[in-house]
């Protein structure tokens, strides 16, 4: 028996409009993979993604099954893999293709998303001047959030 989580209707939105603009299909289970990484307060593992989709489904699921999925859902801008942790997050701006920098919490595991031209501009200015062609960056920066922060003191 499945169990939906039930998200703002506003992911639904984006999700239905990145698909179509890349003349793809939101299945069911894409839409399930998707809605597990929005209704959750921090990265998720494609394995956590896959124990949570199999107690939600009462049944077992592949994990290639789900990384495809997460593939499919950050070839369509929805969502962003977490480089160290290989974790995985829903896009906090879906609504136009970005490239973005993560503040990550080391104690609750929260992450940040930034959205930076200014610093994506540095980063290849930096890059030319090397002779360097960037294709794609990844800034991912680590320490306490303000709320873990704030407990510590």
């Amino acid at each position: 028996m499945t169990k939906a989580l039930q998200i703002d209707s506003k992911w639904r939105d984006f999700a239905e409009t990145r698909c179509a603009e890349a003349d793809a299909r939101l299945t069911p289970a894409r839409w399930a993979v998707y809605t597990e990484l929005v209704s959750s307060d921090r990265p998720l593992s494609a394995y956590e993604l896959i124990a949570l989709q199999e107690d939600r489904q009462g049944r077992k699921i592949a994990p290639l099954t789900v990384y495809r999925h997460l593939d499919f859902l950050i070839k369509v801008g929805l969502v962003h893999k977490i480089q160290s942790t290989h974790a995985y997050v829903p896009c906090g701006h879906p609504d136009h293709a970005h490239e973005s920098q993560y503040l990550l919490c080391t104690q609750c595991g929260r992450a940040d998303e930034l959205e930076s031209a200014t610093l994506k501009r540095v980063l290849d200015d930096m890059a030319l001047k090397r002779g360097f062609t960037t294709t794609k960056s990844v800034v991912e920066v680590t320490g306490l959030c303000g709320d873990c922060a704030a407990v510590k003191e």
